[in-house]
């Protein structure tokens, strides 16, 4: 009869808890309106590289992914004194392809055209495809927990993984 208890309270747990019995991660998504995201991409001034993806080299410009933030531009005029000039702010990013003045990224699970200015003083998102990549999985290699799946805000994008504290 006690195992029959503990076999009922055991079953139980599981139901209420949705069978979330998910290995712990050091990884917690980061979640954003899609509407902040799609107006989140903006030309701001250059920041520290902390964390490299992919390097794309245009002309006289070396644009350096920083992987879920953006992407660096680096005026390498010079190639001895490479000078980090701007960043490119676009959530969800960790791929960049170029062709002629028109840079192509993700921006998460969206693919992004932007039209680059002649002197890098600014960008315009001049088209947008919606959903055609897969949502970004934790650096663990894992997707989304079930109860975080059931936390996600309506109408919200995955654009990074951040180590849990």
């Amino acid at each position: 009869m006690t195992k029959l208890k503990l076999l009922s309270v055991g079953v139980l747990f599981l139901l209420v808890s949705g069978f979330d019995i998910e290995p712990a991660s050091e990884y917690e998504p980061v979640f954003m309106l899609r509407s902040e995201m799609e107006k989140g991409i903006r030309l701001e001034g250059p920041r520290d590289i902390r964390n490299p993806g992919k390097i794309y080299l245009k002309d006289d410009l070396i644009f350096i992914n920083e992987k879920y933030l953006g992407i660096h531009v680096i005026d390498n005029t010079d190639p001895a004194e490479p000078e980090n000039f701007a960043f490119i702010r676009i959530d969800g990013c960790i791929d960049m392809a170029m062709k002629d003045q028109v840079l192509y990224a993700d921006n998460a699970v969206d693919l992004i055209s932007l039209a680059l200015s002649p002197q890098m003083t600014g960008v315009e998102v001049t088209s947008r495809l919606k959903d055609v990549f897969p949502e970004l999985q934790a650096p663990d290699g894992r997707g989304l927990t079930t109860r975080e799946q059931i936390a996600r805000p309506d109408n919200a994008i995955l654009v990074r993984w951040k180590e849990r504290n």
